[in-house]
């Protein structure tokens, strides 16, 4: 990754980067400019698009959303940010702070069918992630978390990072990896590694109608409760169904009574799921 370059905004940005340390809310500040720019640009952002940017910091990524003529809303819950992004972006026109925290907000409140972006927190990454995925009102998200996370999220069956969460997500948006990123990008410098990841979110959730959310996770959640041990043996045993309903499910689904949650892909499981739940 470059280093910073030099530029007035750049410079402007690692000043305020500096006077706001040390880092609150477990927040690590983007100093990377090639980094902002692969972020930014993979958001695929042109003038008039609406943008929401979820904890702007320094505003690093903001002060490049602005130069591309987004109108970009900012949703930033630490007051000591609050000053500087005013003082800095307040008087752009297609500039918008709200203050608040993004967990407690009413969404309702942001602009419709806008762009997501974020470096996000590590500690608050995932469930920022979950609330995003039950908005309905934007299409592209392109978020950077831990990278450990980005990997369970991206995992494939058969793999130790797969479970609940890959599936949580999968359920709801399309993913895609765009970048890994260094501590070294980073003021203060985290001790993990981040990665970023573009989210194309599905028109409708990729569950039959006739099978609910929260039926599906009952299921998925019984499956992972014991990876180690076999799958039906778990559900049955969580969820108190007798073995032979659960057995007779993962026979009619065309499924191995050995297989574990881990080995099951997420048709798999819908198509257990429905079975089991109706």
């Amino acid at each position: 990754m470059e280093n910073w370059n030099g530029s007035a905004a750049a410079l402007g940005e690692r000043d305020a980067v500096r006077s706001l340390m040390p880092a609150r809310y477990d927040q690590h500040f983007l100093i990377d400019e090639a980094a902002a720019d692969t972020i930014v640009s993979a958001a695929g952002i042109g003038a008039g698009d609406p943008v929401i940017e979820i904890g702007p910091g320094a505003g690093v990524l903001t002060r490049r959303l602005l130069d591309r003529g987004a109108a970009s809303t900012v949703v930033e819950v630490d007051d000591k940010l609050i000053p500087g992004l005013t003082q800095r972006f307040g008087e752009h026109e297609n500039f918008s702070l709200v203050h608040s925290d993004f967990l407690k907000l009413n969404l309702d409140e942001l602009p419709k069918e806008a762009t997501i972006i974020s470096n996000l927190p590590y500690s608050v990454g995932t469930p920022i992630l979950q609330r995003l995925l039950d908005w309905p009102q934007w299409d592209v998200a392109v978020l950077m978390l831990q990278k450990e996370v980005v990997d369970r999220i991206l995992s494939d069956p058969g793999s130790r990072a797969y479970g609940i969460l890959t599936l949580s997500v999968a359920i709801k948006a399309d993913t895609e990896h765009i970048c890994d990123v260094g501590p070294e990008c980073f003021q203060p410098p985290p001790k993990v590694s981040s990665s970023v990841m573009r989210l194309h979110r599905y028109p409708k959730m990729r569950l039959p109608d006739t099978l609910r959310e929260k039926d599906f996770f009952r299921i998925v959640r019984a499956a992972f409760s014991q990876r180690r041990k076999m799958a039906a043996k778990s559900i049955a045993a969580v969820l108190g169904m007798p073995r032979a309903d659960v057995d007779a499910a993962f026979a009619a689904t065309g499924l191995s009574l050995s297989a574990r949650a881990e080995t099951l892909s997420l048709d798999e499981f819908v198509s257990l799921a429905a079975r089991l739940t109706s």
